[in-house]
C-alpha cells in the first residue's frame, strides 16, 4: 500500500510543478479591444475564444514557445518544409510545437514510468524505450505522412497527364490544366490530392504568376521531383516551340514505366518475405518437436 501512495504522491508533485511552470502561459489572454468591438461581456468572449482554439494551441503552443526561446538549436530539428510536406499548415502546427510534443511525450512517459516503478520496479526499464519511442514519434509521423502524400501524388500524376494531353491540343495547356484539375476536384469531393495542388498553381497563374513556376513551387514544397521535371520540361518546350503534347506523352510514359518497375520490384520481394515468415513460424516448432527430442534421445543413449 505504501509504494502505491508514494507513486501517487510523486505523480501529484510532478503535475503541480508542471502546472506552476506553464499555467501562466496557458491562461487565456485579456482581449479588451476585441471584447468592446464584439459588444460581448469579457467572460463570455474569453470562453468563446478559448473553446474555439485547438487543444495544441491551448496546451502545447505555450510550452513550445518557451522551449524554442530557450533551446533554438534543438527546436530547429523540425522545419516548416517538413510540416508542409506532411500536408499540415505551419500556421497551425509550428516547428516549435512539434519539438515540444516530442519533449512532452518523451518526458511524460519517462516520468510516468519513474512514478509507477515504485509499484512495479520493472516499469522503469520499460519506460526508457517507451520514452524514446514517444520522443521520435512526432517526427516519424510527419515522415510517414510525407511518404504517403508523395506516393499518392506519383500515382495520380500519370492519369492527370493522360487527361490533360488531348485537351491541351485543342484549347491550350493552361486551360486544359485548369479544366482537368477542377473536374477531378469536383468528382472526388475535394479528395484528389494532385488536383488540389494544381488548382493552387492555377490560382497563382490567374493573378499573374507563371504557371510552370507555380508548378515548380508546388513540386518543391511537396519534394516531388517528377512534377518539378515536368514543369521544367514544359517551360523549355514553350520557349523552344516544341510540341507540348509530346512532352506530356513522354513524361506520362516515363511515370508509368517507373510505376510498373516499382510494382515488379515489390512483387519480387513477396517470395523472400513469405519464406522468412514461414521460417519464423515453422522453424521453432521443428526444433522443439523434432530436433530437441532427437538430441535428448541421443544424450540419453550415451
Amino acid at each position: 500500500m505504501l509504494p502505491l501512495v508514494g507513486a501517487l504522491a510523486t505523480s501529484a508533485a510532478v503535475f503541480s510543478l508542471l502546472m506552476a511552470i506553464f499555467l501562466p502561459a496557458i491562461a487565456v489572454p485579456k482581449r479588451l479591444d476585441a471584447v468592446r468591438a464584439a459588444a460581448l461581456p469579457r467572460e463570455r468572449y474569453e470562453k468563446l475564444v478559448s473553446s474555439e482554439r485547438p487543444w495544441w494551441e491551448r496546451v502545447v503552443a505555450p510550452v513550445a514557445g518557451r522551449l524554442a526561446r530557450s533551446m533554438p538549436s534543438l527546436a530547429s530539428q523540425v522545419n516548416e518544409a517538413t510540416i508542409v510536406r506532411a500536408g499540415l499548415d505551419p500556421a497551425s502546427v509550428s516547428p516549435a510545437e512539434v519539438y515540444a510534443a516530442k519533449l512532452v511525450l518523451g518526458g511524460g512517459i519517462l516520468l510516468a514510468g519513474i512514478a509507477l516503478s515504485a509499484v512495479v520496479p520493472i516499469l522503469f526499464l520499460v519506460a526508457l524505450p517507451a520514452a524514446f519511442a514517444g520522443y521520435v514519434f512526432p517526427t516519424e509521423y510527419l515522415a510517414y505522412r510525407t511518404r504517403k502524400r508523395q506516393a499518392e501524388l506519383l500515382r495520380e500524376l500519370p492519369d492527370f497527364l493522360a487527361l490533360v494531353r488531348p485537351l491541351a491540343a485543342k484549347s491550350g495547356l493552361e486551360h486544359a490544366v485548369a479544366e482537368v484539375s477542377d473536374a477531378l476536384h469536383e468528382a472526388s469531393g475535394g479528395k484528389h490530392l494532385l488536383a488540389e495542388q494544381v488548382r493552387s498553381a492555377v490560382a497563382a497563374y490567374g493573378i499573374g504568376s507563371d504557371l510552370f513556376d507555380a508548378l515548380r513551387d508546388i513540386a518543391t514544397a511537396a519534394d516531388l521531383e517528377a512534377l518539378d521535371e515536368l514543369a521544367a520540361s514544359l517551360g523549355s518546350a514553350r520557349r523552344l516551340g516544341k510540341g507540348v503534347a509530346d512532352v506530356l506523352a513522354e513524361h506520362e510514359r516515363s511515370l508509368r514505366d517507373d510505376e510498373r518497375n516499382r510494382l515488379v520490384g515489390s512483387a519480387s520481394m513477396v517470395q523472400p518475405k513469405l519464406a522468412a515468415i514461414l521460417a519464423g513460424i515453422y522453424l521453432p516448432e521443428f526444433v522443439l518437436l523434432v530436433i530437441a527430442p532427437l538430441f535428448i534421445g541421443a544424450i540419453g543413449r550415451i
